[in-house]
């Protein structure tokens, strides 16, 4: 699954409306921060120089908040005596700075408490994924439900390059063929950019501002129209193996210390999962070799002993003397078998196939095949209709 979309059910989910509330909260604090700035702005005067609320990092707001706090403090400062008017102004709108300053930190520790919780739950509904095929698949889709962000690519990295693999987008808006267009396809890791520093420091990178950062243009800026992002590692053993680049795109929101932290304890906790589920898979594949392997030997154990069987028999039948006896012992009956191979061959009489006696009988096929080559060998027959049909005219 190369791209993956979100459907109505993940839009309708619990983690997207605590995410639709966060930004509710957000655009609400960043409108309350803007008409107090423009209100500091008619008190100090037209000429007085304040910094900008920009919609794009709403992160940035407790930093124009003090700026503004101690610019009203230094103001009511050279205020006179008899200008009580201004003074009852500037003390005002710093006690609201103040209020806006605690509701901006709550907000904060609020909604990054919040990812990361939630993040802890998509990686608990990743553990119980039994195969690292799964687990690739839906790596990319935790990441935008679970952590916050509107998209998020996994890639391969392989010697100095990495190759984009699997996407996962919030909104039908990114269903373009951009992404298409860019699987595995190989992109040079520049000792610059953000994603070669991963390779020794193993810590994800934010960019804030991609029009001055050193980053691959072609499918970041050009194709994924992307102006911030972060990126973090995914690492098996020593190596760094993969990378995941998310971002807030189709929103002017840019990244900040937030995103970057929710990722990297996502693909922190992923790293390990990933290599739990490889090792859980070496393990599988060896216990069922070893079952083949018992198997076989079961099967050859078998053989010697039903061939030390059939020569005591055949010895014993060379010493009668009656024509009559050898003629009747020259086949088997159903008395001559094991306890399990007439369970084999009762199933056998009624039609049922190797696989189908090893699942009702709960042994394996290859235990079956030789039950049943024993089974002939007693009968003398040379297939299996043969020997039904000699133990029924027996019976």
């Amino acid at each position: 699954m190369a791209i993956a979309m979100a459907s109505d059910i993940t839009a309708c989910s619990p983690a997207g409306r605590i995410r639709q509330g966060w930004r509710r909260r957000e655009g609400d604090l960043v409108v309350r921060l803007t008409i107090l700035r423009d209100a500091v702005f008619d008190t100090a005067g037209a000429a007085t120089p304040l910094p900008r609320v920009e919609w794009d990092g709403p992160w940035r707001s407790a930093e124009v908040v003090a700026t503004l706090i101690h610019f009203c403090i230094a103001r009511l400062q050279n205020v006179r005596g008899t200008d009580t008017e201004t003074a009852e102004r500037l003390c005002g709108l710093i006690m609201e700075l103040q209020h806006l300053a605690m509701d901006l930190y709550l907000h904060d520790t609020g909604q990054r408490s919040q990812r990361l919780a939630e993040c802890a739950a998509g990686l608990s509904r990743l553990r119980a994924i039994p195969d690292t095929t799964a687990l690739l698949d839906v790596a990319c889709e935790e990441i935008v439900v679970r952590c916050g962000f509107q998209r998020a690519v996994l890639s391969r990295v392989e010697g100095q390059s990495w190759r984009p693999w699997l996407a996962h987008f919030s909104t039908e808006q990114e269903s373009e063929s951009w992404f298409v267009d860019w699987i595995n396809q190989s992109i040079p890791l520049d000792s610059r950019a953000p994603e070669a520093q991963l390779l020794t420091k193993r810590r994800p990178s934010l960019v804030y501002d991609t029009s001055d950062a050193p980053v691959y243009r072609p499918i970041i800026v050009d194709a994924g129209r992307s102006s911030s992002y972060v990126v973090a590692p995914i690492v098996h053993g020593e190596a760094v193996v993969g990378f995941v680049h998310a971002d807030h795109f189709p929103l002017t929101r840019r990244t900040d210390e937030g995103d970057r932290d929710v990722l990297w304890a996502f693909t922190d906790g992923f790293s390990h999962i990933y290599e739990r589920t490889v090792l859980l898979e070496r393990l599988r594949r060896q216990r069922d070799q070893v079952r083949d392997l018992v198997a076989v030997a079961v099967d050859r154990m078998d053989d010697l002993c039903e061939s030390g069987i059939e020569m005591a028999r055949l010895g014993h039948a060379e010493n009668r003397e009656s024509a009559p006896i050898l003629v009747s012992s020259a086949y088997g009956s159903v008395g001559d078998l094991t306890e399990r191979e007439s369970d084999v061959f009762q199933l056998m009489v009624a039609g049922a196939t190797n696989r189908a006696i090893a699942e009702q009988l709960v042994i394996t096929e290859g235990t079956v095949k030789s039950h049943v080559k024993h089974i002939l060998r007693k009968f003398g027959a040379a297939n299996r209709a043969q020997a039904i049909a000699w133990s029924l005219r027996g019976e």
